[in-house]
């Protein structure tokens, strides 16, 4: 059982509820040397991760199937 966070209605056991995001907020993410493990015949090597930048979700809702259906068809929100 759970309360969905859109229409706060309680839903019964059993039955599933969704993950819907709301927000993103843009975020730089750090070089990181020597992270990426990989096999080249018997020896290990490692590349680096070069970073960059993405979308990374800063607040969603757990929903009923109805309310995701009418939620999915919205953009998220881009905060900063």
């Amino acid at each position: 059982m759970y309360r969905c966070q859109s229409c706060q209605k309680s839903v019964g056991p059993g039955v599933s509820s969704q993950l819907v995001t709301v927000a993103t907020r843009l975020t730089e993410f750090p070089a990181r040397p020597s992270t990426q493990r990989y096999a080249q015949g018997r020896r290990v090597k490692w590349n680096d991760d070069p970073g960059g930048t993405g979308l990374q979700i800063a607040r969603e809702l757990r929903v009923c199937a109805a309310c995701a259906a009418t939620r999915q068809r919205r953009r998220p929100v881009l905060v900063s």
